[in-house]
């Protein structure tokens, strides 16, 4: 991996664990202060803002990334940072207007009950902070600024996670008397990150006049024709990644949704590796495209792929062998899952991460058509897997509709990526992976034997059997030519 792309990723990954570790830090506050009524609903207030941000940004992060990554003039970007900003403002006063319009037919959709209709203004005003933070940073991210973007994020989560706590206190009080406070303080953060983005984009002009007389410049209608599908994509992606929390929240109710929510939330903790190793590959790959080397291209994407496996995988198995026991711990005794939506959602989180880093390659050769089609496809194969599972199997059901959706994706992903450059699945090299984690979990196993886990587990000698699997797991690892150890720490 080069430098330049290992210290981007350093930096960007010290900012997501913070924010990973201040979330997990609040799961056990917030399930304990709040009810977990208000728990499902919160968690479902972030559900709808995310699958609404692709319709109020129109997918234009990627195409920032993608066309303003190389060498363009200052006094451009400035152009297309007013244009296609106005543009999402324009979108989400739209959106804005439709949901407040059905106010009531949204919180139905959203959180099962109209009652919570009160809170849908709270629920846009976040979605336009979220929207404002990653419209800059796609900006900071194509300008190669990830120490920035890394503070910026750092200093989001800590002020988010911070607010909570002050809003939330000891408790008692109601998500809709504090929502709307939390709301304002991040629209507040986000017209701060905005304007020091467009300070960072003013500052170079006089070093960018030379450049801007000769590079290509994009044109707004291609970069909205680009868009365009990729709106459709991520809708049918969202869809698919959040269809079995709107299903099990109008068959469960709230609470039931609420300990999904919080197992999803603990699983999730490993799509960390594959959310870093995307940020900072993605504008790396498009220069490498531009120059035509898709050789390195393709090195890059295979070292990616295992880099995120030999991460992902051993946490997966952690997770799924000690979730049963570990949520009661972090929240309350209410919150309890069965051992198989652990270990399905660990699958499904391992397949996605695998499938969003093929992804990339399959946006830069503009297949935007066949990545469309196979997001339509894995949206309607979870839509009627979860229709099939969940009313049976609840959380199980659905978790099982997630991890069959996700590993269909792969295998279809990896077939298009081979026409789109010299590559291959390395199949053999992510199945040792997979068998190193295993072997690795067998101490684990052995610790939390008879499974599945009881609040009465020893964490002391849970905690002994992780650490000698993680030796073992590496020791594995390192004995081989090809070590992805050796990898990560070569200069």
């Amino acid at each position: 991996m080069p430098a330049t792309l290992r210290t981007g990723t350093a930096l960007y990954a010290s900012a997501l664990l913070l924010d990973r570790l201040l979330g997990l830090l609040l799961l056990p506050l917030l399930t304990r202060a709040i009810d977990a009524h208000d728990y499902g609903a919160w968690t479902q207030t972030a559900v709808a803002a995310g699958l609404l941000m692709p319709v109020v940004l129109l997918a234009t992060p990627t195409a920032i990334v993608r066309s303003f990554s190389a060498a363009v003039g200052t006094s451009v970007r400035l152009r297309f940072f007013v244009r296609l900003g106005g543009l999402a403002l324009l979108l989400f006063l739209v959106v804005a207007a439709v949901v407040l319009a059905w106010r009531e037919a949204f919180a139905r959709l959203v959180y099962g009950e109209s009652g919570r209709a009160v809170i849908v203004p709270a629920l846009l005003a976040v979605l336009a902070a979220d929207a404002a933070v990653d419209f800059a940073t796609a900006w900071l991210r194509a300008g190669g600024r990830m120490g920035l973007i890394s503070a910026v994020l750092a200093g989001r989560s800590v002020l988010r996670y911070g607010v909570v706590l002050w809003l939330v206190g000891e408790g008692g009080v109601a998500l809709a008397d504090w929502l709307g406070s939390y709301a304002a303080v991040q629209c507040v953060l986000a017209l701060a990150v905005l304007a020091i983005t467009l300070a960072v984009l003013r500052r170079g002009a006089e070093a960018a006049v030379a450049a801007a007389a000769t590079a290509n410049l994009p044109r707004l209608r291609e970069l909205l024709s680009f868009c365009l599908p990729l709106v459709a994509l991520a809708l049918f992606t969202s869809f698919s990644a959040t269809f079995d929390r709107f299903l099990l929240v109008q068959l469960l109710g709230l609470d039931a949704v609420a300990v999904y929510a919080a197992a999803v939330s603990l699983c999730g903790v490993p799509a960390l590796f594959y959310t870093v190793l995307g940020f900072t590959l993605f504008p790396v790959l498009a220069r490498h495209w531009g120059e035509g080397r898709r050789d390195e291209a393709s090195r890059l994407s295979t070292q990616a792929l295992l880099i995120f496996a030999f991460l992902c995988l051993p946490v997966a198995v952690l997770l799924a062998l000690t979730g049963p026991a570990l949520l009661p711990l972090l929240s309350t005794a209410d919150y309890r899952a069965q051992p198989q939506v652990f270990a399905l959602l660990g699958l499904s989180v391992t397949a996605f991460g695998c499938y969003q880093i093929l992804l990339y390659a399959l946006l830069l050769d503009g297949r935007s058509r066949q990545v469309l089609a196979l997001a339509v496809g894995a949206a309607a194969l979870n839509a009627a897997l979860n229709l099939l599972l969940a009313p049976r199997w609840g959380a199980a059901g659905a978790a099982a509709a997630a991890a069959a959706t996700h590993v269909a994706m792969v295998v279809w992903a990896a077939r298009l990526a081979g026409r789109a450059m010299p590559w291959r699945l390395p199949w053999a090299r992510l199945g040792r992976i997979a068998l190193h984690a295993l072997a690795a979990a067998v101490p684990l196993a052995a610790a939390l034997w008879p499974f599945p886990a009881t609040p009465a587990v020893s964490w002391p000698l849970v905690s002994a059997a992780v650490l000698l699997g993680g030796m073992l797991y590496l020791a594995l690892d390192w004995g081989r030519s090809g070590s992805v150890a050796r990898m990560l720490l070569a200069k």
